[in-house]
């Protein structure tokens, strides 16, 4: 019975991790991005994920011009299979979150965690700069 378990559950693990194919190999700074004719990272899985310039200017009007270096897109939103927020990471991946909601939402350790009405905010505001990231443990 336990082995049918570690199967079940390592082909579970397969299939979210198969959710993830479009995640980029290598993400690029806000800074690159700006400066190419159309923006675009290359996912794990070949396909080209383009980012539309409104979104990338609205980003670049949230955050002072020498931190758009460390800002790096997309944006990861990491839904885990064990808990019920996303979770956002990084300092100035925080404060952008939080201007989008309009709201003073706590963040510790540079990260900060989002429910689902949040979420839709988010997306709608950041479709293309913004990618969900499903996590195993």
């Amino acid at each position: 019975m336990i082995e049918n378990f570690n199967r079940a559950d390592r082909i579970l693990k397969k299939q979210i991790l198969s959710l993830n194919r479009h995640v980029p190999t290598k993400r690029k700074t806000l800074t690159e991005l700006l400066k190419e004719e159309k923006p675009h990272v290359i996912g794990s899985d070949g396909t080209r994920h383009r980012f539309r310039r409104d979104e990338l200017i609205k980003l670049s009007e949230m955050i002072p011009e020498s931190e758009y270096s460390g800002l790096k897109l997309p944006i990861y939103i990491e839904v885990k299979s064990t808990t019920s927020p996303a979770r956002v990471s990084g300092k100035l991946e925080c404060e952008i979150v939080s201007k989008i909601l309009d709201t003073e939402l706590e963040f510790h350790d540079n990260q900060i965690f989002l429910y689902k009405p949040y979420l839709k905010i988010l997306r709608n505001f950041l479709p293309t700069t913004t990618q969900y990231l499903f996590l195993v443990r």
